[in-house]
């Protein structure tokens, strides 16, 4: 029993003194790093060391004065640029709302209901009404594109994606008719495909516009 306690007692001694060394090594270390420091600052004459000794409050003033006068300066930049940002949100306001108005405006004319009625002149063949009313979708496109500057990127992918769909459902009407009948026929196939569906995509794109307006307020 006596052994095992020696043998832990020499355990910890061991221990001890390697961290002692460890101890003056490190101290070792720090003096050959500082010595040629001390040394140097020794062969610096009193009248330099006088000067430094004198201008350090100085300094000290200095530094402190630059750092409040940067730190007023960031606050103050910072409460310029967060009222530039709300001046320019209220001047872009009226615009935003005035973009959201033209697109349902927009989505409204190239709705089947209106564009249909709107589009279609007596004696018109099938073929005839299906060009015109591509036609008439890509013009009003193009008249309003200047507006997804003011919509987000998901509302104006929605109203891509509405007139794309409603360009498919009009082909494929028009697939399903004699090129030379009368246009009315190329209406009844768009209406059969309009009454199959629970809301068409141009409604769907005039409630997202909508909504999208009311969070401006």
């Amino acid at each position: 029993m006596k052994c095992k306690t020696n043998a832990k007692r020499l355990t910890a001694f061991k221990f001890k003194l390697n961290n002692w060394f460890t101890g003056l090594r490190l101290l070792a270390v720090i003096y050959d790093i500082c010595n040629p420091i001390f040394t140097l600052i020794m062969k610096i004459p009193q009248g330099v060391i006088d000067f430094l000794f004198y201008l350090a409050p100085s300094l000290l003033i200095f530094l402190t004065a630059y750092l409040l006068i940067k730190r007023f300066l960031d606050t103050n930049t910072k409460i310029q640029f967060a009222e530039l940002k709300r001046a320019m949100q209220k001047d872009l306001l009226p615009l935003r709302l005035q973009a959201y108005e033209r697109i349902v405006l927009y989505l409204e004319r190239i709705s089947p209901n209106n564009l249909l009625a709107r589009v279609y002149e007596p004696g018109m063949t099938v073929m005839e009404f299906h060009r015109a009313l591509l036609m008439t979708i890509r013009s009003e496109f193009e008249h309003n594109i200047t507006q997804q500057v003011y919509i987000t990127n998901l509302g104006w992918a929605i109203v891509r994606k509405s007139r794309d769909e409603l360009i498919r459902m009009i082909n494929e009407s028009m697939q399903q008719c004699n090129p030379e009948a009368p246009g009315i026929e190329l209406s009844k196939k768009i209406y059969s495909k309009m009454v199959n569906e629970d809301e068409t995509p141009i409604h769907k794109a005039i409630d997202q516009i909508k909504n999208e307006a009311h969070q401006l307020f």
